[in-house]
């Protein structure tokens, strides 16, 4: 397990999240949050309020059915 840093910046519903690894971006959409991570995987994360508790799951492998 190594040293991390993150930083993170907030412009309205817009947040940059800048760490080691690069930049990711995010939007706020109330209860849950799109965004893409610095590796360029896309996310959709819900959680409750003032608790801590939320879950994150990677849209970027969803495929679509085949027709």
């Amino acid at each position: 397990m190594g040293l991390k840093w993150r930083k993170s910046l907030t412009v309205g519903p817009i947040r940059a999240n800048i760490s080691t690894g690069g930049v990711g971006w995010s939007i706020n959409l109330g209860l849950c949050r799109l965004g893409i991570n610095a590796k360029g995987h896309h996310y959709f994360s819900i959680g409750i309020p003032g608790t801590g508790f939320y879950y994150t799951s990677d849209i970027s492998a969803v495929k679509k059915p085949l027709t």
